[in-house]
């Protein structure tokens, strides 16, 4: 029986990963990953590297797995956890949040809190509409002063993760293609992936050397598609990130015309190499699988802005899974959109097994007389 991609998915996004302690989620990739790679390892910044196929011409997939979330820097004297934020996340959807802080590695190594504010009632009216600042908030996690909140193992250097457990949108106890939960972006390729590595399977690999790589440190600067790359120096590189997608109130004009439940968003633009993105949709109109083009004038803002400089240069592409409300306690996915992902991310290997794609092509030489 195939991947529930549903339940791969709550399985690793209901873990926290905030950058710098995704050590649950890692643990959890390493399982996956050894289901379908030859070999998992683990590297010095913690990306987790699967590899498969013995082919000369290394491509490799990056998807990161961290998140972005919460990092006390000081508990109070009336046990209150002040904090500051981790990566690009949503002020203002923070006040009244429920949130779990991290004392450990473990699952149930957690204090559950909430972000508090002055209410709106107590407040001058014309701040009443304002997001409040991060500066002003606080979390409420039940202990009475500093003391207890150390014996619960809660300090400065904790981190916490918004509480949106991943569930299916739409009346319980249905197979609805939408899905919700935080953290999405992007450990929701990760899924998509394994997919990927499942459909593969079936056809070994001869041309390519396949690595497989969870990175970390994309939402403070994509550092560890930087590491990972550097060291695989791949012939290609294919990143998968989300992208943000049509909802109410964003139009068009600002997100392209990108929507769920319309398959991945193959990016278009200097960020990436032609043929490759040409490839994809060749590809992907010849196996039938939905897809959409996401035009991105400069930097993605994803892993591939990293890995197409690295060593001289690589080859480089990027698959977008559309994302409502991006960077939220409740960002929304389409299933359907993680399967459609998986199977042109290995309809496009097995295009890159087949052909070659020259780094540099030699377009001139001079041919030199020689004296008689």
């Amino acid at each position: 029986m195939g991947l529930n991609l549903f339940q791969v998915l709550k399985d690793i996004v209901d873990r926290p990963g905030v950058t710098g302690f995704e050590a649950q989620r890692q643990t959890c990739l390493v399982e996956y990953f050894s289901r379908f790679c030859d070999s998992v390892s683990i590297d010095v910044i913690g990306n987790v590297i699967g590899e498969t196929g013995s082919g000369k011409r290394p491509v490799m997939l990056a998807g990161h797995y961290d998140q972005i979330g919460l990092m006390l820097n000081l508990v109070d004297e009336k046990g209150y956890g002040h904090f500051t934020t981790v990566g690009g996340i949503d002020h203002r959807v923070l006040y009244g949040a429920r949130v779990k802080i991290w004392t450990g590695d473990e699952p149930a190594a957690y204090v559950t809190g909430t972000i508090g504010a002055k209410p709106s009632h107590l407040v001058e009216r014309d701040a009443r509409t304002k997001a409040v600042k991060t500066e002003d908030l606080h979390i409420d996690f039940g202990a009475r002063d500093a003391e207890q909140a150390d014996s619960w193992g809660v300090k400065p250097g904790c981190v916490a993760t918004l509480h949106s457990p991943v569930e299916r949108l739409g009346p319980s106890k249905t197979d609805v293609d939408l899905v919700v939960g935080a953290g999405f972006d992007d450990a929701c390729s990760i899924p998509a992936f394994l997919r990927a590595l499942e459909l593969l399977e079936k056809t070994p690999l001869e041309g390519v050397k396949l690595y497989i790589v969870a990175t970390v440190q994309e939402e403070i600067g994509l550092r560890g598609a930087t590491v990972s790359g550097f060291n695989i120096a791949p012939w290609c590189a294919l990143a998968v990130d989300v992208t943000h997608a049509q909802a109410p109130g964003v139009s068009a004009s600002k997100v392209g015309d990108i929507n769920i439940g319309k398959g991945p968003a193959i990016g278009v633009g200097a960020n990436f190499t032609r043929e490759l993105w040409l490839m994809m949709q060749q590809t992907a109109q010849q196996e039938k699988i939905p897809y959409q083009v996401e035009p991105i004038p400069a930097a993605s803002g994803t892993d591939a802005w990293s890995l197409q400089v690295v060593k001289g240069g690589t080859i480089t592409g990027l698959l977008s899974i559309p994302n409502r409300y991006m960077h939220s306690p409740n960002e929304v996915i389409s299933i359907d959109d993680l399967e459609n992902t998986g199977r042109l991310v290995a309809s496009t290997i097995r295009e890159l097994d087949r052909h070659d794609i020259p780094h540099t092509r030699e377009v001139f030489r001079r041919t030199r007389h020689q004296p008689s």
